[in-house]
């Protein structure tokens, strides 16, 4: 059976939890158990020391005979003192000389100490001389080492209250967490699977600024993007259709009315004829340019060629329809040598120039080349209409039409700037469009490989 999302994040949390409880709970057990200790050894240090003071004192005045002060009243043997107002009882006292030899057992039970319990005991001294060593114990069964037993126990027991409480509100806060973040991942999961099921519409909230909110947010541009894309290709399957069914119904017609004997097959129709074969040819070869250079397979055919020599070929051929509807044609450019595809550069400025001159009247286009460090940017500016903000992103999208009057008969095929970014593009270029004060502003860059520089300008 498998497990939920939400199953496997509390496992986790609860298995740091536990994890974190035992370890934290044994150090702290260990810690605490080994200051207390350390705690009493300290103190049983300064209690030996202030025994062994007295007993140094003592000794200085009545000798061992001391320790018949130590002793009940008038008795020997047994357990307990009173010494500076500190009772002793339940304590077991040992007093012995420098030899080792005891001479004072509150038990009554040890004759002589080992070197190694000399060693632990705390020395009586008196004059700079050792004479004797004091050492106190506490039995384990007296109340002094129950009361002790059980404060360490305590301590202990209120590490591991602390730990499990520490380790249920981190369930607790995983919990609540994990919460969070299986609803935001179920809302991503559904609308994945709408997506999958052809759903484009669907959405997913962005909730907060966080990594899930991100994938999101990029969730929902990615369907953006996939609605976009589909109603390109439905619209490309349209436009290709209707662009290659006015010339194949021409043909048919045609075809079929000579077949009939309706019509003389003259000179004159099968030139018509053969135009519209050349029309349609054209078209498929631009759909095919254009699909090599989106997969990246258009080949160009670099050499190096002269920009000016290019450029004032182009103005020759631009002149004559410019003059009749009344144009100023301004060409300023850099006189050096590129590393480029001379005919598809020179398509792509052909088919800008074109668009220019097609939507401008007694006005007037300017192109200046300018040279940047890495890039040759062309901008081709126009006076006339401008084009509507919403268009402009969609210019250069294959069979586009900004607006009711840019229809087949004026605005050609509708590939022209499609293809003029696709050959731009193969040169590792970028091209926009924009709206300027008078008119419209199209820009292309393209690298560059100088050998000399000088500039030309030409005006008409």
């Amino acid at each position: 059976m498998k497990k939920n999302l939400v199953v496997k994040i509390m496992l986790v949390v609860l298995g740091i939890a536990l994890t974190t409880t035992i370890f934290y709970g044994s150090i702290t057990s260990y810690l605490t158990a080994k200051s207390f200790s350390t705690y009493l050894e300290r103190e049983k240090g300064a209690r030996e020391e202030s025994l062994a003071e007295w007993a140094a004192i003592s000794y200085s005045s009545i000798g061992w005979d001391l320790v018949y002060y130590l002793r009940p009243t008038g008795g020997r043997g047994g357990r307990g003192m009173m010494m500076h107002g500190t009772p002793l009882n339940q304590e077991r006292i040992i007093i012995a000389d420098q030899t080792g030899t005891v001479r004072y057992d509150s038990e009554g039970l040890k004759e002589l100490l080992s070197p190694d319990e000399l060693v632990q005991a705390t020395p009586i001294v008196v004059a700079a001389k050792t004479i004797g060593y004091v050492t106190i114990e506490t039995p384990a069964t007296s109340k002094i080492a129950a009361l002790r037993e059980s404060f360490t126990t305590s301590l202990k027991t209120v590490s591991w209250i602390s730990s499990a409480f520490a380790a249920l509100l981190a369930l607790l806060f995983g919990f609540i967490l994990s919460y969070d973040l299986i609803k935001r991942i179920k809302l991503l999961n559904n609308a994945t699977t709408r997506l999958i099921n052809g759903d484009l519409e669907t959405s997913v909230p962005v909730i907060g600024d966080d990594e899930l909110a991100q994938l999101a947010e990029a969730f929902n541009k990615m369907v953006l993007k996939l609605a976009a894309n589909n109603r390109a290709r439905q619209n490309l399957f349209n436009d290709v259709a209707h662009e290659l069914r006015t010339p194949l119904s021409i043909l048919r017609g045609n075809l079929e009315a000579m077949q009939l004997g309706v019509v003389e097959p003259t000179t004159a129709r099968i030139a018509s004829l053969n135009d519209e074969l050349i029309r349609l040819t054209s078209l498929v070869r631009e759909l095919q340019e254009i699909g090599l250079a989106e997969a990246g397979e258009l080949q160009l055919n670099l050499a190096t060629e002269n920009l000016a020599d290019l450029l004032s070929d182009l103005k020759l051929i631009f002149e004559p329809e410019a003059e009749a509807k009344g144009i100023q044609l301004n060409f300023s450019y850099p006189n050096l040598q590129i590393n480029v595809d001379k005919n598809r550069l020179r398509q792509v400025l052909i088919n800008i120039i074109s668009n220019a001159l097609r939507y401008t009247e007694n006005g007037l286009i300017e192109l200046k080349v300018d040279e940047l460090a890495d890039n040759l940017l062309f901008t081709l500016t126009n006076t006339g209409p401008q084009i509507l903000e919403d268009d402009l992103e969609h210019l250069f999208d294959r069979f586009y039409k900004a607006d009711a009057s840019r229809t087949r008969g004026k605005s050609g095929s509708g590939l022209g700037l499609a293809i003029a970014k696709a050959y731009v593009e193969a040169h590792e270029g970028q091209i926009s469009v924009r709206n300027v004060s008078d008119g419209v502003q199209f820009s292309f860059s393209i690298s560059k490989n100088i050998v000399k520089n000088s500039h030309v300008t030409s005006d008409n």
